[in-house]
């Protein structure tokens, strides 16, 4: 993995004739464009989820301070236990939730030290994330399901009563859930699941400022990219 995830050339690329030099302005796209060096990247033709590309980034032997720190409650979990979790959760997801690449994961939830967990879990197997605020209205919510298609819910108990009565929820504050962050016995704890860097990660949707909400797709592509971003920071 770590020869395929190899950086490219960190240099300076040419930029194309109708990219002003000074501002990176296009008055062809009427873009602006970055003129910073280009960010190494893995091989687009490269197998890989976001999720094993965070996972790649991680130092050998992994460090002894907390990966996350939840403010509001002082809860940490370590390296090694989000790397543990993660993989226990979407093995069991696979086994329990009938969870497959492609499937929409619509989630409703306030922020939780779980909620990144899910969002790991999810991407390993290829599910498609669709998180939405938990404060919007139930006919808000009936919007975003209708455009995102979604196969099941994640929220809490207090965000599922807005969700479409027809749709399957997964309690993130059930003895269900937490039970899917350890080891089951009865689950294939190996993700068996072939993920492109084309494949949709996550549907987000517009402010709705200037219309009726809309939704975009983000590729694993654009995630890989800001991690890689993130990657050239010196690890404290």
């Amino acid at each position: 993995m770590a020869e395929a995830l190899s950086a490219t050339s960190n240099s300076r690329m040419a930029l194309p004739p109708c990219i002003d030099p000074r501002s990176g302005y296009c008055n062809k796209s009427k873009t602006f464009y970055s003129l910073r060096p280009a960010v190494p990247l893995p091989p687009p033709s490269l197998a890989l989820s976001f999720t094993s590309f965070a996972f790649s980034l991680f130092p050998s032997p992994l460090p002894s301070h907390p990966a996350i720190v939840f403010a509001s409650t002082g809860d940490t979990i370590s390296y090694p236990d989000l790397f543990s979790r993660v993989r226990f959760l979407a093995a069991n997801l696979q086994c329990h939730a009938a969870i497959s690449k492609g499937d929409v994961a619509f989630i409703l939830s306030p922020t939780s030290i779980d909620v990144p967990i899910l969002y790991l879990a999810l991407l390993s197997i290829g599910a498609i994330l669709s998180p939405a605020n938990p404060a919007s209205t139930p006919s808000e919510i009936s919007r975003l399901v209708n455009l995102s298609k979604p196969s099941l819910a994640f929220a809490t108990s207090s965000t599922a009563h807005k969700l479409p009565k027809n749709l399957p929820i997964i309690l993130l504050d059930s003895l269900q859930f937490q039970s899917f962050l350890q080891s089951d016995q009865n689950s294939n704890a190996e993700i068996l699941v072939e993920v492109s860097q084309s494949d949709i990660a996550i549907i987000q949707y517009s402010s709705g400022t200037t219309g009726r909400i809309k939704a975009a797709a983000l590729p694993h592509r654009a995630f890989v990219a800001i991690g890689s971003i993130e990657s050239l920071k010196p690890w404290k």
